[in-house]
């Protein structure tokens, strides 16, 4: 079945538009952030205190590769969300995404020079990850007009609470008190400040323009 969302264009912005508590928003976001960073942050130190008191190098080793998966996903979740931060090419953000081991990226077919229109694809980037469990592949492509993300894999699907998100505005506002549906939230919030139509047509294939 396939869903869509479509806002008339307006400069509202979103928390005019649906009236989440600003407060209650940020304190969303810093618990997705925290959810995000603890488990990897607590096994770092783990590794580090067993590499300190035994010596042992494949904790050492260990410690570094965690640490380098903190700092991959911090660059993505700051250009993602971040307020005027730089947004790098986004294949160089892949590393960043949960579970980015099983997970392809092709942007060949992306050539939208609109900074806004590629933040906001970043921006699904995260939630077509959440959509491939089980890894897979994850293409995009657009113009500065619009873009569209597919993804494929085993038991490839969309988070459920984009479908309800696109369905209704209340499905929206509570999504934005969820740290696991924050990722869609935002990117739903962002593409309906700027009046863009979001459909996904079933199965797997999301357009934004």
């Amino acid at each position: 079945m396939d869903l869509e969302m479509q806002v008339p264009a307006s400069a509202t912005p979103p928390a005019r538009l649906l009236g989440p508590d600003p407060l209650l928003l940020a304190g969303t976001l810093s618990n997705r952030l925290c959810h995000d960073l603890s488990g990897s942050l607590g096994a770092l130190a783990g590794t580090l205190e067993m590499a300190a008191e035994e010596g042992d190098q494949e904790a050492l080793a260990l410690a570094m590769v965690l640490a380098q998966e903190m700092s991959a996903r911090l660059r993505l979740l700051r250009a993602a969300w971040g307020a005027g931060s730089e947004l790098p090419e986004l294949e160089t953000l892949l590393p960043g995404l949960p579970g980015a081991d099983r997970l392809k990226l092709d942007a060949s077919n992306l050539t939208t020079t609109d900074e806004r229109m590629r933040r906001l694809a970043l921006m699904f980037l995260l939630v077509a990850a959440a959509g491939l469990p089980r890894g897979g592949t994850i293409r995009l492509g657009g113009t500065d007009q619009g873009f569209w993300v597919e993804i494929e894999g085993v038991r490839a699907a969309w988070p459920a609470e984009l479908e309800t998100c696109l369905a209704e505005s209340h499905a929206l506002l509570e999504a934005c008190e969820r740290p696991r549906a924050l990722a869609v939230a935002l990117s739903c919030l962002h593409a309906r400040a700027r009046g863009l139509t979001i459909g996904i047509n079933s199965p797997t294939r999301l357009t934004v323009s």
